[in-house]
């Protein structure tokens, strides 16, 4: 955001370009501050203590840039089940 806002104020420079497309596809594995983990209860993404067996059904997070909007914002789609859906 800072860049963005220096290159956005910056006098004499050429205005900033949006990102180029980003293609990639993102993985991460969140956790609250109590240490829980995300997973699917009853078609609901809950945090929850998951061990054992268990761990498995964490869920990942996917996230990719979402070329559909204004790039300038950095807008991203944010995913659960190997990116299968999205949440919203």
């Amino acid at each position: 955001i800072a860049l963005l806002f220096l290159c956005a104020e910056a006098e004499g420079f050429a205005p900033c370009h949006a990102p180029a497309l980003q293609t990639k596809v993102f993985q991460y594995r969140i956790w609250d501050v109590n240490q829980k983990s995300l997973y699917l209860r009853d078609n609901q993404l809950v945090a929850g203590h998951l061990q054992g067996a268990n761990a498995a059904l964490e869920e990942k997070v996917f996230w990719v840039i979402n070329s559909a909007f204004e790039l300038s914002r950095l807008p991203i789609i944010l995913g659960i089940q190997n990116g299968t859906r999205c949440l919203a």
